[in-house]
């Protein structure tokens, strides 16, 4: 079914007539008109289009997740990144330009760290023994064993988002606020997610998945056609 027969069964369902949705939202019955009929040029292009569709779903009592995707397929736009659209109807911010970083300055840096890690701790190593073999008897000092180091064993942050119950836009943000992935899974699909430290997750369709956080079942994060933020951290095992 296409999105211009929705909004007319929608809103002849609620009642209302072209005059009625226009005073409600402030769009010209025109354009309200023209959106029934699936021409959108008055509206300005398909980024207002969207945008008159979520105010004209609030006044029908439409779910305006819905009606979305059913304008997406129409125009065909059905795989257009999810930050996307969340950042057209303003849901989220859009990312800050990133600064060009010299790879000369950063190899320059990298050859720095690895002269502190061999040097100091070789460094440490040969004052320590030799200020145990200084101390202990001619007979001992042979005896003297090298510092061994202890590896430290880190956590991280792991999540699995299945769709269980349709389909859903998704987008996941590593801890440096890197786009790790942007788009949509399907019914009876997974997607597996690490980090070091944080994952950040928008799910479009909170009721059509159920997420897996650090091995540990979540269920599902929400309603169907909800829009939810979820943070997840190492240890955590539920929405943050």
């Amino acid at each position: 079914m296409s999105i211009g027969i929705l909004l007319r069964q929608a809103r002849e369902s609620s009642g209302l007539s072209f005059e009625d949705v226009a005073k409600r939202t402030n769009i010209r019955a025109r354009v309200i008109q023209d959106l029934e009929a699936e021409n959108f040029t008055s509206s300005g292009g398909n980024a207002y289009a969207r945008g008159h569709i979520r105010s004209i779903a609030r006044v029908i009592k439409a779910n305006p997740d819905l009606l979305i995707e059913e304008f997406n397929q129409t125009v065909g736009e059905e795989d257009r990144p999810m930050i996307d659209l969340l950042q057209e109807n303003n849901v989220a911010q859009p990312n800050r330009e990133k600064k060009n970083i010299s790879y000369k300055s950063m190899a320059y840096a990298a050859a720095a760290i690895v002269t502190l890690l061999v040097v100091v701790p070789t460094g440490m190593s040969f004052m320590h023994t030799s200020n145990s073999v200084k101390k202990a008897a001619p007979s001992q000092a042979a005896a003297v064993a090298p510092n061994t180091a202890v590896a430290t064993k880190t956590s991280a942050t792991s999540v699995v988002v299945t769709a269980v119950n349709g389909k859903t836009w998704l987008g996941v943000t590593d801890s440096n606020g890197n786009q790790v992935f942007s788009g949509q899974i399907k019914q009876g699909e997974s997607q597996s997610f690490n980090d070091s430290q944080q994952l950040n997750v928008v799910v479009g369709n909170a009721g059509a998945v159920t997420l897996n956080v650090n091995g540990k079942d979540a269920g599902s994060p929400g309603a169907t056609g909800e829009v939810v933020h979820l943070q997840f951290g190492p240890g955590t095992s539920s929405q943050g």
